[in-house]
């Protein structure tokens, strides 16, 4: 079993525009399972790279980066399993980002579909 010790899982089908996930964060779910059907994915960074402090205390998102060259992106159409802070064993959870809103030439937000499979906190 993927998950012995959680039998719950929620899917989600999103559209994302301009609203999004822009702030450096760990999910407070057990894991995430995402894929971004176009535009671009899911960026991440290593936590040796990362304010700790800043980012677990609302700092701002230019201050929690410590190297950004470091940050990563997941190719579209990529399947990424992001563990959680609620992750029974181990690290916490990764650190990560939605990617910067892209915006057609008349100035509206291009919008992201992105499929979610989240094993939720029991």
């Amino acid at each position: 079993m993927l998950c012995p010790w959680n039998k719950l899982f929620l899917l989600k089908l999103e559209l994302m525009g301009e609203h999004n996930c822009p702030r450096w964060h760990r999910d407070s779910y057990i894991g995430r399972g995402i894929i971004s059907y176009n535009l671009s994915g899911t960026q991440y960074i290593a936590e040796e790279h990362v304010n700790i402090w800043e980012l677990e205390n609302c700092g701002n998102n230019d201050h929690i980066l410590r190297d950004a060259s470091k940050v990563r992106e997941i190719n579209v159409g990529d399947l990424f399993f992001i563990k959680g802070n609620g992750f029974p064993t181990g690290e916490k959870g990764l650190v990560h980002k939605s990617p910067p809103v892209q915006y057609h030439p008349d100035g509206f937000a291009m919008n992201r579909l992105v499929l979610k499979v989240d094993v939720p906190l029991q």
